[in-house]
């Protein structure tokens, strides 16, 4: 036999629902994403560009561009980087676009960034293409935010044919070739990259989400090597990269 609940009932369910955390009996009442959906959406201005793939918009959000790496502060093409970044989007108007990721361990939001032209008949510009097209930064998907990767994938080749930006600046090799070299990790749970610069920055070691850790290679020939927690890196003369910590 059906039950019948009064109006007054189901109220009293969401309210119990919404009280206890947003989950009861299986139902979840989704109030985040549509939260963010909805400042997503909504126009925001760019008043700083912080580097080559961060941007800070009004009231203080700091938004890290979803998908791509610009060179850190100290690395080669930072500045015109940064400069790059800043022509596009410094003062304009734009929009964001979230995938699955929501922040990053910083509290930055992750996002895809769309700038809006003024003009009814042109086409707006996502910029975290225009900076690797522009050879401002480096396409780097990170699972399971992938949407775009094909396309960031191709600006970035076209981009190093061209040797445009950092392709014709600078020494970046490129990830697949530093992947075909380098020696895989030992196991899921061994995912600490302890690398040796070439450049005099000595033994450092790379955790998972540090900028550019897709791109260092351990190469054990040089003794280099992968590291199951950071006690075992330091104790084998590692120090955490100091990029690691570089919220900007």
């Amino acid at each position: 036999m059906r039950t019948k609940y009064s109006h007054k009932a189901i109220l009293g369910v969401l309210a119990l629902v919404a009280a206890s955390g947003g989950s009861y009996g299986g139902y979840t009442v989704i109030k985040t994403a549509q939260a963010d959906a909805a400042f997503d959406a909504q126009p925001h201005t760019v008043v700083r560009v912080i580097d080559g793939d961060t941007i800070e918009l009004e009231d203080k959000v700091i938004v890290r561009l979803l998908g791509i790496n610009a060179p850190e502060r100290g690395e080669c093409y930072f500045a015109e980087s940064k400069k790059t970044l800043e022509d596009l989007a410094e003062g304009a108007t734009v929009t964001l676009v979230k995938e699955f990721t929501a922040k990053d361990r910083f509290g930055r939001l992750l996002r895809y960034v769309i700038r809006h032209d003024d003009d009814p008949q042109a086409d707006n510009l996502m910029l975290n293409t225009a900076q690797v097209h522009a050879g401002a930064a480096f396409a780097e998907a990170i699972s399971p935010d992938t949407q775009y990767r094909d396309l960031f994938a191709t600006a970035e080749r076209k981009a190093k044919e061209a040797k445009r930006g950092l392709w014709g600046a600078c020494e970046y090799e490129d990830e697949n070739d530093l992947r075909e070299e380098a020696a895989p990790a030992p196991s899921p749970k061994c995912a600490i990259k302890g690398n040796i610069s070439e450049k005099g920055y000595g033994k450092n070691y790379f955790l998972e989400g540090c900028p550019n850790y897709s791109r260092i290679k351990v190469d054990p020939r040089k003794g280099e090597s992968w590291f199951c927690s950071e006690r075992e890196a330091q104790n084998a003369g590692f120090t955490r990269s100091a990029s690691c910590d570089n919220t900007f």
